[in-house]
Parts: C-alpha cells; sequence; structure tokens
C-alpha cells in the first residue's frame, strides 16, 4: 500500500533527477566524441608529416650526386628512401661514378654530367683527349681573361681566340661541339687511339711535332682509354 498521495510533490523532483542525468550523461558522451576525432586529426596530421620527412633533396643529402660520385638511382627508386625519386635534372647530375672518380679535383670534373650523356666511345675519348691536351682543363686558352673551357685544342669557328683555338660559352657547350666532332670521326670507324691521332696531326703527323710525338700521343690516350674501360 502506497504511503503517497496523488499530489506529492516527490514525483516530479525524480522527473527532474532524471532529466538532469540524460543530459549529464549526453555531455560526457559528447566530450568523449571529441576526445577521439581530435585523437584521430592527430593521428592522420602524424602519418602525413612522416610521409614528407621521408622525402629529401638528393643533392641536399649527397653533394656527390651531382658528380656521379653519391647515392645511385636504383637506390632512390624506393618512394620510402631518403632521397625519393629523381627528376630528369638529378639524374643529369649523377654522371658516370668512374670518369668522375678518375677527374675529381680537377676543371673537367664540371663536364661529368654532361660527358657521361654521349656515346661511351665518344665520352672516353672526350676525358682521354683532354687529359692529353690540357691536363683535364688545367692548362687552356682564355679570352679577354674569360676561360674558354676548351680542353681538347679544339679549332673551329666559335669565338676563337687570337691564336685559333675555340672559346666556349660554357662546359655543356664545350661538351656538345667537341663531343659532335669527336662523334662524326667515331662514325667513320675512326675509334681507337692510333687512328684517333688525326685529332694531333691531321693528314701529316711528320709536319705535327714527328713521329714521336704522335706515338707518344697514341700512348698516352691509350692509357686513359684503358682505365676508362677497365
Amino acid at each position: 500500500m502506497s504511503i503517497l498521495k496523488s499530489d506529492d510533490p516527490l514525483p516530479s523532483y525524480g522527473k527532474f533527477i532524471g532529466k538532469r542525468n540524460l543530459i549529464l550523461g549526453g555531455m560526457v558522451l559528447l566530450l568523449m566524441s571529441g576526445f577521439f576525432f581530435d585523437s584521430l586529426v592527430k593521428g592522420v596530421f602524424a602519418e602525413e608529416k612522416l610521409e614528407e620527412s621521408a622525402s629529401f633533396d638528393i643533392k641536399a643529402i649527397d653533394p656527390l650526386s651531382r658528380v656521379g660520385g653519391g647515392i645511385s638511382a636504383e637506390k632512390c627508386a624506393n618512394p620510402n628512401s631518403l632521397c625519393g625519386e629523381l627528376d630528369e635534372a638529378e639524374k643529369l647530375g649523377m654522371g658516370d661514378e668512374k670518369m668522375a672518380g678518375l677527374v675529381t679535383g680537377y676543371p673537367i670534373v664540371d663536364m661529368v654530367p654532361y660527358i657521361s650523356q654521349r656515346d661511351q666511345r665518344v665520352g672516353h675519348f672526350l676525358v682521354a683527349i683532354a687529359k692529353k691536351e690540357s691536363d683535364w682543363g688545367k692548362h687552356t686558352p682564355k679570352k679577354d681573361g674569360k676561360e674558354c673551357y676548351n680542353y681538347w685544342g679544339y679549332r673551329g669557328p666559335e669565338n676563337t681566340t687570337d691564336s685559333g683555338y675555340s672559346c666556349f660559352d660554357s662546359p655543356g657547350h664545350a661538351v656538345e661541339v667537341v663531343g659532335n666532332r669527336i662523334e662524326k670521326l667515331v662514325n667513320q670507324n675512326i675509334d681507337t687511339p692510333a687512328k684517333m691521332v688525326v685529332w694531333k696531326c691531321g693528314s701529316n703527323c711528320e709536319a705535327a711535332g714527328g713521329q714521336a710525338a704522335a706515338d707518344k700521343w697514341i700512348s698516352d690516350v691509350a692509357t686513359y682509354v684503358a682505365k676508362l674501360n677497365s
């Protein structure tokens, strides 16, 4: 038997308590959902930062890549590697590792990225002849006090010096012009140091210093062609 009357105020108070608990419960759920959402967002940003940190400029982390003595393109092919994927300009800068190691410390080292893009036989003659003619760029013609980048004793129509040597605008320009000339000779089967002596002698070695000098030229060029082929 109930002791409460129908007009007793306690039931209304109980309803109030129930509503309050419902509101408090809703607020707790709202706060918890906000916490989980914030954690999710932070997790996504952390993953993005990790992905961004996995990509670096190869030239920043490996300066030797400019001359071919650094990280290889194969090592950088993995998207999770430190250097990321190389673009075409970076691939040009890789150059030939053996060639770069041979000429390190000489002015011609700046030409390695260009030389290494040529046919191998042409590239090897470019390096070997430059060693014989200028000690890889240490002894070169100048014009108006400026470097001509002519490491091969090349005489052509390009902005000639008073002594008749071509004066090039840049290392790349020099490799293009001289490389094209050597390539033309190679395509005419002038493809050994003994045949390439025409670079020094033209058609008459006796008139260009004698046969002994020609033989020394052949021997010296052959030495460096062999080093590059080894």
